[in-house]
């Protein structure tokens, strides 16, 4: 069964009481129900998904155009990282499984193209981080999460298209990745490598200002266990299952400190904690989001939904950003703070935002615990009044708590990926045949 129709089945009853609860707390509030669905499949066909194909096409040079501002005009330097080319392709994939348009098949295949043609390395396997806009080698790195989206995006289109080829190189970067940076002692992942695989123990660049300093990291390590999942829908590979339940054990018995319930964010490679200035002792609240839906879904693909663990670790990650990184007021996910003490930092970046309407709603489908549906709500309401641009499309990258916005739409870390995969888990989770 197709896995959104299968998850769809899974949550009618809950669907049914979803609707009731909805409209008591639209009257307890004194605010009309909404259809999130319906608000959220209009936002993703008609803002989000249509800016890109109005905007990002790169005519001259293929694939997308690596950075755009608020009305969808080119800015920087153009080059184009391999998140911002990979996270497309799986966004225009999926979205195309959901909605077979024409335009996204386009979309997606421009992208299949770019990373074929530019980012892939011929020589040693792998794909590099950052091309010029025609293409030239810019970041030669090999790099454990943005490989790991290539690893997903491949994996999605295979399946949007029915396409074995596409499968077969998602199988064999799968391998490459394996041979090089999975450690045999400890498990799990080393994080970055040069263009001919040397472990880079000193790496110090990356989306997360500190760096990795040769440790282990949360946040990859959760890209790629989606990767794998992806994966393993597409290929039935017994060595991709077996990585995929290493990784999710890992997560609920290393990375995630249960007791608190946060992420620890980087380990040393026997998955001992390791601090560098406090690092990891701050709870990344969008994370912790994205990983309590996460692992349930993982678990549900390898058949462990019934797992206490990892459901009990899903439920605390989300318990714990509720009570010191939500705005409980407006609604909206703070950045970062103390594990045990409130948000010190709360700007807001869209891709937290999006991790919380997900694992809100995941949560009160596991419990049917009314306080998740309140705060869905509550969040779903704040995000598409304040992070959705109604005038230009799209979303903005962020809002600082001085309140200076940041409407960039378009940048290396920033691909329709999250808007895409929130709004089409809220519409298969409640939508029906929306």
């Amino acid at each position: 069964m197709n896995p959104v129709l299968k998850r769809l089945c899974c949550s009618l009853p809950m669907f049914l009481l979803f609707c009731a609860c909805s409209a008591l707390f639209a009257q307890m509030n004194g605010e009309a129900a909404r259809d999130w669905s319906v608000v959220f499949r209009d936002s993703l066909q008609h803002s989000v998904l249509q800016f890109w194909i109005d905007h990002a096409l790169d005519k001259e040079y293929g694939g997308l155009l690596g950075q755009l501002n608020r009305q969808g005009e080119p800015t920087g330097s153009g080059n184009k990282s391999v998140v911002l080319i990979s996270r497309s392709l799986w966004s225009f994939s999926e979205a195309y499984r959901r909605y077979p348009d024409h335009a996204y098949q386009k979309m997606a295949a421009e992208c299949l193209k770019f990373l074929r043609d530019k980012m892939w390395d011929k020589e040693h396997g792998g794909y590099y981080f950052m091309v010029t806009r025609d293409g030239k080698i810019v970041d030669s790195t090999k790099q454990l999460n943005p490989m790991s989206y290539v690893m997903e995006g491949l994996a999605e289109y295979a399946l949007a298209f029915h396409d074995n080829q596409v499968a077969r190189e998602a199988l064999d970067l799968f391998q490459v990745i394996d041979q090089h940076a999975h450690d045999n002692q400890y498990g799990g992942y080393r994080i970055a490598f040069t263009a001919n695989w040397q472990f880079i123990k000193d790496y110090k660049d990356g989306p997360n200002a500190a760096g990795s300093f040769g440790r282990k990291s949360y946040d990859w390590h959760l890209g790629l266990v989606e990767a794998l999942a992806t994966l393993y829908d597409v290929t039935g590979d017994a060595q991709v299952r077996a990585r995929l339940e290493e990784l999710l054990d890992i997560l609920v018995n290393k990375i995630i400190d249960v007791d608190v319930g946060y992420g620890r964010y980087y380990f040393h490679d026997d998955w001992s904690v390791a601090d560098h200035d406090g690092d990891s002792q701050q709870s990344e609240y969008g994370l912790d989001l994205e990983a309590s839906w996460l692992i349930v879904e993982a678990a549900q693909r390898v058949g462990r939904q019934q797992d206490a663990r990892i459901r009990g670790a899903s439920l605390v990650l989300v318990d714990h950003a509720l009570l010191y990184g939500f705005d409980k007021d407006h609604g909206g996910v703070y950045r970062y703070g103390p594990a045990t003490q409130p948000a010190t930092n709360k700007d807001m970046e869209w891709w937290q935002q999006c991790e919380a309407l997900v694992a809100l709603l995941n949560a009160y489908q596991l419990t049917g615990n009314l306080k998740y549906w309140s705060a869905f709500d509550l969040q779903a309401r704040f995000f598409t009044a304040r992070f959705t641009d109604h005038q230009y499309g799209e979303v903005y990258t962020a809002l600082f708590q001085n309140g200076r916005i940041d409407d960039e739409k378009i940048g290396p870390w920033k691909a329709p990926y999250h808007v895409t995969r929130a709004f089409l888990e809220i519409i298969a989770r409640l939508g029906g045949t929306l």
